[in-house]
């Protein structure tokens, strides 16, 4: 398998010159660090996941990014003035559930239907047999 790449380190000899020691210690504090901090991971962090690459993926375009929510987000009364900002966004947004916007008025549906059904079913014509044709006879 292969490891992560090493990092080029100086030799010791340059290290051990006096101009170098500055440097000398900056590196020692590095490594120190590096090993507390692989000694608190390491139960968590395994060899794939340093070792892994190409875990991303790239897209040509932003169209995804589109109906993602912008801005600042609070969650719990973490922060009020951002959830109050966000419940006028929302209610801007949102169409009062109660009722549908009308395009006719429900009297002009009804002379519409009105009419519409005496069209449909003349009563009064000859041809259409009904019980109340019947008994005007």
């Amino acid at each position: 398998m292969t490891g992560l790449p090493k990092k080029v380190q100086l030799p010791k000899s340059v290290l051990d010159m006096k101009f170098m020691k500055k440097t000398k210690e900056r590196i020692e504090k590095e490594i120190e660090n590096t090993q507390d901090h692989d000694s608190l991971y390491a139960n968590i962090i395994t060899h794939e996941m340093r070792s892994a690459s190409g875990n991303f993926i790239s897209e040509p375009s932003f169209i995804f990014c589109e109906p993602m929510i912008e801005g600042r987000l609070s969650f719990k009364g973490m922060n009020p003035e951002i959830e109050r900002l966000m419940e006028l966004e929302n209610a801007k947004n949102e169409k009062p559930s109660g009722e549908m916007d009308k395009d006719v008025s429900d009297e002009v549906l009804a002379r519409k239907m009105e009419a519409f059904n005496k069209r449909k079913r003349p009563q009064d014509s000859p041809k259409y047999v009904t019980i109340g044709n019947k008994r005007k006879k």
